[in-house]
């Protein structure tokens, strides 16, 4: 857990990224809580740039507002306290590698073709009804999840299925994880 709990602790804007470069490459301005969240830590100790680990899983605690399906999870991970997690980080610093990293995380495989507007895949959590994915809404800056094993790829209208946090200072995506 010392990777995560190093993500936590670790000051905005240590890894000095050319935002200017990277948002010309893709097209529109990125949100600074985006900024904030990859521009502290490299993955670079695995292969993959990912953290990764179990963490203590608190409904209550991990949502902190329903925007669609509420309850969702009132009892999606039956009676574990425990979910496996994923962040997906940097692991250079190279401009090609962190320009084609951002637009894979808003284009890339994860969104099946479909139209997810603004919005970045940066990790997920498995509990037992599958895959929960962690996503950033580059419009409003806000943490959502959403269970797309469930369906509406194509309906994102009745999506997020919740926010997670309003910003990576007060983000449980990383605080949950670090409350192991």
């Amino acid at each position: 857990m010392t990777k995560i709990k190093e993500l936590q602790k670790t000051t905005v804007g240590t890894i000095a990224i050319d935002w200017n470069l990277v948002e010309e490459n893709i097209g529109f301005k990125l949100h600074d809580n985006l900024k904030d969240f990859y521009s502290r830590i490299l993955g670079r100790k695995n292969k993959s740039g990912y953290i990764s680990g179990i963490i203590k899983f608190n409904r209550a605690e991990f949502v902190k507002r329903y925007v669609n399906k509420d309850n969702w999870l009132n009892d999606a991970n039956g009676n574990s306290t425990c979910a496996e997690f994923t962040l997906c980080l940097l692991k250079q610093t190279d401009d090609k590698y962190i320009s084609d990293f951002i637009q894979e995380a808003f284009f890339g495989d994860w969104t099946g073709g479909n139209d997810f507007g603004h919005r970045a895949y940066i990790g997920e959590i498995l509990i037992n009804i599958g895959q929960v994915s962690l996503l950033l809404n580059n419009d409003t800056g806000v943490f959502e999840w959403v269970d797309f094993r469930y369906g509406y790829f194509d309906k994102y209208l009745d999506n997020p299925y919740g926010i997670v946090a309003d910003s990576t200072q007060t983000s449980k995506v990383i605080d949950n994880l670090t409350n192991r």
